[in-house]
């Protein structure tokens, strides 16, 4: 299987429990997060190119291109964090015979969390 079809795999929703789309979810915020971490490296690095570039890298993070992508960063984070104490949870034994309520409440937890990080995020930063 090829890795586009694997990935796209984790989100067949047709016959899938909510676990599994929340489960693929959580692999995809992983991965992004994870690249970010790299592009964070490297726009860090333009301090070596001296302070005017790292000045027109802030404006851009900045402006509302910028303030969109922070606001879908805090999302993942919170997506990957919350869906994986879940996980985390349910695969120690703890409360699996609560599962959709437990995960119904990390769902409830993921739009609390974003919504609460958006309007920060555009108070901050806008």
């Amino acid at each position: 299987m090829g890795l586009g079809k694997a990935v796209r795999s984790w989100f067949q929703v047709k016959g899938r429990s909510a676990e599994h789309i929340s489960f693929g979810l959580r692999r995809l915020a992983g991965i992004v997060l994870a690249l970010y971490l790299v592009i964070h490296m490297v726009d860090i690095s333009t301090l070596l190119l001296g302070r005017e570039y790292y000045q027109a890298l802030l404006n851009l993070f900045s402006s509302p291109v910028g303030l969109v992508f922070d606001i879908i960063l805090w999302i993942l984070l919170v997506a990957h964090g919350s869906l994986g104490l879940y996980s985390a949870i349910v695969e120690a034994g703890f409360l699996v015979d609560r599962r959709k309520e437990l995960l119904v409440a990390a769902w409830a937890v993921v739009a609390l969390f974003s919504l609460v990080g958006a309007v920060v995020i555009i108070h901050v930063m806008g």
